[in-house]
């Protein structure tokens, strides 16, 4: 079985644009409505999708207070790429305000009228996150009150830490925002507010496949805070969880599964009672077992990677992520046909998402003799996403080592830094909330643009 081709998409604004652009013609409408509307969840609704539905429901019916803490979504413009999906341009604005009427269901105003008013700090930490999930970043600033701040100087809130880092993540370089959250991991912030602090480094660091010192700072740091807590099961899993990713970047395999081992030993001895935290139980189990797919299949387990998958599939099948996984899985173990209708599900959600499953469709179809077939395929992941890149995939030992720069840009070891590129200066990062809304006017920009020349 030939390995599977690296699937990657450039993250710039302008590829956003480009990306915007190819899916208001594409015809593969996203099945789900919540990110663009907050319409209800639908049986092809991913589990992150519910989560934001139950928030938005929470914050407006005054129940903030018992909103547990969330992973964020795959991406954080899923109202952009979903409007855009639907031909709808008019839908990928920067203001909640101007967001149309026909796709906004009465939660959506519900939610406008509610962050408009007074709140509370539990109110004011859920509609950050929510406007956040919902690709409202300039809104989420405000909400907060995060409008000019000394990035070097800045102490964080106790209550709101995680919520200034979200946003910052957008606005300053990945190795400034890290230093702010390991800064205040070893204050004398609440236990609570430093254990999460140390995790937000460890995950961000694991993310990037990166054995740094501020990786193995965080897992101490996480390690550190949570002795200083009660002992529930469901937070030692994501610490297990979190500990994971350090051996894992090592490729010590073995470690890394006995802490996987002891986070789903966790994981499953909780009993969750409220529909709330029955969503943040299937949120912790998502994560965990996306981990366990792709650290099998790291070390060619492809096998036990399949079972693995099928949890996935139980616990969100309208994500994309799901059926990628599931795909690559079967495909490694030899179940072409079975990974083909893995991927075909993946298309079928619609979206931006359908570019890869078309893409690794098109490619397991060649392998089964079905060029035909196979043509159409990859023309659809075109279509769709014009921005990708595609390699020949490598083996783990065969992978150049990287070093982490500041702003977390990987270098082979060898590769000779841009001579036009200038160090980072040490001084202070201003960073103003009125740029908080930059990015997606750009973008709205290059597409209107591109729009008039298409017309």
């Amino acid at each position: 079985m030939p390995a599977l081709p690296r699937y990657r998409t450039d993250p710039s604004p302008r590829a956003l644009a480009a990306r915007l652009r190819a899916l208001l013609t594409a015809q593969v409408p996203a099945a789900c409505g919540v990110y663009a509307g907050l319409a209800a969840p639908v049986d092809a609704s991913a589990l992150h999708a519910r989560i934001t539905h139950a928030m938005a429901s929470a914050f407006v019916t005054g129940a903030s207070a018992g909103v547990p803490r969330f992973e964020p979504p795959p991406s954080a413009q899923l109202r952009l790429l979903t409007a855009a999906s639907w031909g709808r341009l008019d839908g990928v604005g920067a203001d909640l305000t101007t967001f149309p009427v026909d796709l906004a269901s009465e939660l959506w105003w519900r939610v406008h009228e509610r962050a408009s008013g007074s709140l509370r700090t539990a109110e004011r930490r859920v509609a950050c996150d929510l406007l956040l999930r919902l690709g409202y970043p300039h809104r989420a600033a405000s909400v907060i009150g995060l409008s000019v701040i000394d990035a070097r100087r800045h102490v964080l809130s106790p209550d709101l830490a995680l919520q200034e880092l979200a946003v910052l993540c957008r606005h300053v370089p990945a190795s400034v925002v890290e230093s702010m959250a390991l800064r205040g991991a070893r204050s004398d912030l609440p236990s609570t507010t430093r254990r999460e602090l140390a995790l937000f480094v460890v995950f961000r660091n694991a993310a990037r496949g990166a054995d740094s010192t501020s990786l193995q700072a965080g897992a101490a740091l996480a390690v550190k805070a949570s002795s200083e807590l009660p002992a529930t099961a469901l937070h030692q899993a994501r610490l297990y969880r979190a500990l994971a990713s350090v051996p894992f970047v090592r490729h010590d395999i073995a470690e890394t599964h006995r802490l996987l081992g002891r986070a789903l030993e966790c994981l499953t001895s909780v009993t969750p009672s409220s529909a709330l935290d029955r969503l943040a139980w299937a949120d912790e189990a998502y994560a965990l077992h996306c981990f366990l797919v792709r650290s099998h299949l790291a070390v060619g387990l492809a096998t036990r990677a399949v079972g693995y998958t099928g949890e996935l599939v139980a616990l969100s099948p309208g994500d994309d992520r799901t059926w990628a996984l599931r795909g690559d899985a079967l495909a490694a173990s030899g179940h072409l046909d079975d990974a083909l209708d893995a991927y075909t599900r993946g298309v079928s959600l619609g979206g931006w998402g359908a570019a890869r499953a078309a893409y690794l469709r098109g490619f397991v179809l060649e392998l089964l003799g079905r060029v035909p077939e196979a043509a159409e395929s990859y023309v659809l992941a075109q279509r769709i996403d014009p921005t990708a890149s595609v390699s020949a995939s490598i083996g783990r030992d065969q992978q150049p080592q990287m070093r982490t720069e500041p702003g977390g840009r990987g270098r082979s070891v060898g590769e000779r830094r841009d001579p036009g590129r200038r160090r980072a200066q040490p001084r202070a990062v201003q960073v103003s909330a009125d740029l908080a809304h930059a990015g997606e006017q750009a973008v709205r920009q290059v597409v209107q643009a591109s729009m008039r020349r298409i017309g």
